[in-house]
């Protein structure tokens, strides 16, 4: 439990240029469960999750922080604050919304401009990697056991 790596992309759209990027986070030490029986079983019959991801979290000065697999302490906002944020403050925080999506994998290249991919960056990944997951739902911040429960598709 709490033994694989993914890298979560943030979707950001600027207002001013109307290019969109996404903005990767590596974290390693979550737990990602792409058992459909697991899934099934938790969350009935109707549903048509494909992944079950818990990310820990830290509070630091009032703060929710989640660390990622460099030791970077990121502060979590909600979507609508991160989006509202200037475009430097991107990288250095983190986000969980219904516009990422998430990869079992180590992403090593960067921010990614969303135009530099002919039908966009994650239908690039999602045809040409494995366990690519949209973002369906987000559960939390939980506090008695500090975490964020995602679901992806």
């Amino acid at each position: 439990m709490y033994s694989s790596k993914i890298t979560l992309f943030n979707y950001y759209e600027s207002a001013t240029t109307g290019d969109a990027y996404w903005y990767p986070h590596v974290l390693s030490g979550v737990d990602l469960i792409t058992d459909k029986g697991a899934i099934l079983k938790k969350y009935g019959p109707d549903a048509t999750d494909n992944a079950q991801l818990h990310v820990r979290y830290a509070v630091q000065n009032g703060d929710i922080t989640i660390t990622d697999k460099d030791g970077k302490i990121l502060p979590w906002v909600p979507s609508k604050e991160w989006k509202r944020q200037i475009n430097n403050a991107l990288e250095d925080t983190i986000t969980f919304s219904d516009e990422s999506f998430f990869w079992e994998g180590e992403w090593t290249g960067g921010a990614v401009t969303d135009g530099d991919y002919r039908n966009g960056f994650y239908q690039y990944m999602n045809e040409n990697k494995d366990n690519v997951f949209k973002v369906t739902s987000v559960g939390g911040p939980y506090t008695l056991i500090p975490h964020f429960e995602i679901l992806g598709k």
